[in-house]
């Protein structure tokens, strides 16, 4: 139980910075909008802080998302087959490793090319690894996330008490 106490901290930390990011592009695009309309001239660089902060948030709440195991699902197979339920959660939850393996593969040489080229964003000069780096973090992290739930062996919580619906 300390392990699960520890993980749910954890992503806390990660929800909260995932809801602040998503906060800031409400105040940013707000501010923008009311720059635009009374002062007649627009915030330089909203779009680039924008597209940084969706994608944190987008990254920063995934690996919540996988321990709540609150992916968009279809229940299928549950209704006519609940005792296939702890097996196809199981399987699931592979499948979600072997996609996350795939992901952090394949952002692997991409990241180093950003790193070695120096590229930055267009208004700002943002260097270009500010907007990976959320991703790969996010991505690592629900790796993490999804080897825990199978070293565990148990479903996680938000799985056991969600079907009642």
């Amino acid at each position: 139980m300390k392990a699960r106490s520890a993980i749910q901290r954890c992503l806390l930390v990660l929800d909260s910075l995932a809801v602040l990011m998503v906060l800031v592009m409400i105040l940013l695009t707000i501010a923008d909008v009311t720059m635009r309309k009374f002062v007649d001239k627009p915030m330089t660089g909203v779009t680039e802080l924008v597209e940084l902060a969706l994608g944190a948030a987008f990254f920063f709440a995934l690996p919540g998302v996988f321990w709540r195991c609150a992916h968009i699902t279809m229940d299928i197979i549950d209704d006519h087959r609940p005792l296939w339920r702890p097996a196809l959660q199981r399987v699931a939850t592979v499948f979600n490793a072997l996609v996350l393996v795939v992901l952090a593969w394949h952002m692997w040489q991409p990241m180093l090319d950003v790193i070695s080229f120096g590229d930055t964003s267009a208004d700002l000069q943002i260097p270009k690894i500010w907007f990976m780096a959320p991703a790969w973090v996010g991505i690592l992290l629900s790796l993490l996330v999804v080897t825990l739930q199978l070293w565990l062996g148990t479903e996680p919580a938000a799985a056991k008490d969600d079907h009642g619906d």
